[in-house]
């Protein structure tokens, strides 16, 4: 698999757990601790401005839908 499918499977999966509960996983919690770095990993490139402009807004999108 490539970077940017993997990508794009970490943030649906991220995705399908933030409508699910409303909030990033627990990082206590050892089975979604892997997804919880990934967010984590990727607003640190962001912050960095490592990131593209597509991947940011869809970051930006899930920060929204924790809100909800």
């Amino acid at each position: 698999m490539k970077n940017a499918e993997r990508w794009l499977v970490n943030y649906g999966l991220l995705k399908d757990y933030i409508l699910e509960h409303h909030f990033l996983p627990d990082k206590k919690k050892v089975e979604n601790r892997g997804l919880l770095n990934w967010w984590k990993y990727n607003k640190r490139l962001m912050k960095q401005g490592k990131l593209d402009a597509d991947r940011i807004k869809m970051l930006e999108d899930l920060s929204r839908l924790r809100d909800i």
